[in-house]
């Protein structure tokens, strides 16, 4: 029944097209629907968490996400006189997550990550140009108006358009019509820094010899007394991923830090970095360096927000990744959420009875109660490390510094084993053995249009 279907796509950024390469393997149709002329990558770099590996080998992409990427390392926390406050570390002499685990989360430029799937979409059922202006939905389709007077009418709607989805917007004025929004979903997302991000061109590994170390291991500069923190990622290509971030919580509230700082234009990009190439890199030299070996149209200027929006489905339209749940990057786990997402929504569409109202409108509030609670958790984390980061002070010192030194292995245990009480896999293709030593991981069942037998996972 799922082989009905038609699902249109809002936006084709990391959840919109994983979702797009599960589609394509569940055989259900789709189009998507991307508001730019051209997809042209930006951001800095992401970390695919060890549990997804699983995911990626389903779709036999597992070695290509090897080769654009690194084994993730340690995190250290330096100070502005690169002093090392602490570190956190992915591997021996702490807790090996490979070893644990079966894999390490790894570290990949966003632009290789989108590269990668773009590869897995047919072409003709990617649309550009075709920002969406307003939709339209009934029991029986929905329909999307987009600003180049193009129609398009499908099944199912789902937005993944990110933190200012077009989707959510129409969704939730329609909604609001009728007093059914609820008051804290419309009001605006927290908005508390401001961030400059990249990733520059091959490096001269006789200058940066960073670049051909195995792991990759995050730098963390926390400034003294300005409002920055700046972080460094190596990648693969002798590549380094970089961010500048500016800690704006004291200048009023969100409308008015929004006011004042929300210029996201080329332009606006350049003075930020103008006004942070002096700070101490922790590789020699300055951020400056290198911002200058880094092209100008590969650098960006985002605002990091967050939100939890409680609502993420009416009629035919439900919402994916950032739309509903923006987080702020410090606990890494955006990309993570949104890529889980289409995994849950694609197992639930494949087993799908019909194409009803009815049937829709229970897929939906499934997929809501899969997925609310691990987002929720990680809107909030991301926070809380935020402030952990960005916080100033001798207490805020304090903190960082028994965090870091302090915390015992037994406890990043006991924190990775939570992460990986779940490594769902794909419900329709065949489940892959999962890795490593711990025995302790949940699976979802297998799809109910599959043979049972067909499959081979532990602890299902």
């Amino acid at each position: 029944m799922a082989s009905q279907l038609h699902v249109l796509i809002v936006g084709a950024g990391v959840g919109g097209l994983m979702l797009a390469v599960l589609l394509e393997q569940a055989h259900i149709s789709y189009e998507i629907f991307e508001k730019a002329k051209e997809l042209k990558p930006l951001g800095s770099a992401l970390s695919l968490h060890n549990s997804l590996m699983v995911i990626f080998e389903q779709l036999d992409m597992y070695q290509d996400i090897l080769g654009i990427s690194k084994p993730f390392g340690a995190l250290h926390f330096l100070k502005e006189d690169m002093s090392v406050t602490g570190s956190l570390l992915a591997r021996r002499p702490g807790v090996d997550c490979a070893e644990h685990y079966g894999d390490y989360n790894r570290v990949v430029g966003r632009p290789d990550l989108i590269s990668l799937l773009l590869k897995r979409v047919p072409p003709h059922k990617l649309h550009y140009n075709k920002r969406v202006l307003t939709t339209k939905q009934d029991e029986n389709e929905v329909i999307l108006q987009c600003s180049d007077s193009t129609s398009y009418a499908g099944s199912i709607l789902v937005g993944a358009d990110g933190a200012y989805s077009s989707v959510r917007q129409n969704l939730y004025k329609k909604l609001a019509m009728v007093g059914a929004l609820p008051k804290d979903d419309a009001k605006p997302l927290g908005y508390s820094y401001d961030c400059v991000v990249g990733i520059s061109d091959r490096l001269d590994p006789n200058i940066y010899p960073v670049v051909l170390e195995e792991y990759c291991e995050f730098q963390a500069v926390l400034a003294n007394d300005s409002p920055y923190t700046w972080w460094f990622m190596p990648l693969v290509g002798n590549k380094i991923s970089w961010m500048v971030t500016h800690d704006v919580r004291k200048h009023g509230t969100d409308e008015d830090r929004n006011f004042r700082f929300s210029e996201w234009s080329p332009i606006a990009a350049m003075e930020m970095c103008q006004q942070v190439r002096h700070l101490p890199c922790p590789y020699g030299g300055t951020v400056g360096d290198i911002i200058d070996h880094t092209s100008a149209d590969l650098i960006s200027k985002v605002m990091l927000e967050d939100k939890f929006f409680s609502t993420w489905y009416s009629g035919r339209t439900v919402l994916l990744g950032d739309a509903c749940h923006k987080m702020v990057p410090f606990g890494g786990q955006g990309a993570n959420m949104a890529i889980l997402g289409a995994l849950h929504l694609t197992n639930l569409l494949y087993d799908m009875y019909s194409v009803s109202q009815d049937e829709i409108t229970q897929v939906f509030r499934k997929y809501y109660d899969m997925r609310w609670k691990p987002a929720k958790t990680s809107v909030d984390g991301s926070k809380k490390t935020g402030i952990l980061l960005h916080k100033k002070g001798v207490v805020a010192d304090s903190v960082r510094f028994m965090f870091l030194n302090w915390i015992p292995n037994w406890a990043i245990k006991l924190g990775g084993d939570k992460l990986n009480a779940r490594r769902d896999q794909i419900s329709f293709l065949p489940y892959v053995k999962l890795r490593g030593s711990y025995s302790g991981s949940q699976v979802n069942p297998p799809s109910r249009r599959i043979v049972h037998k067909a499959y081979n996972a532990r602890a299902v």
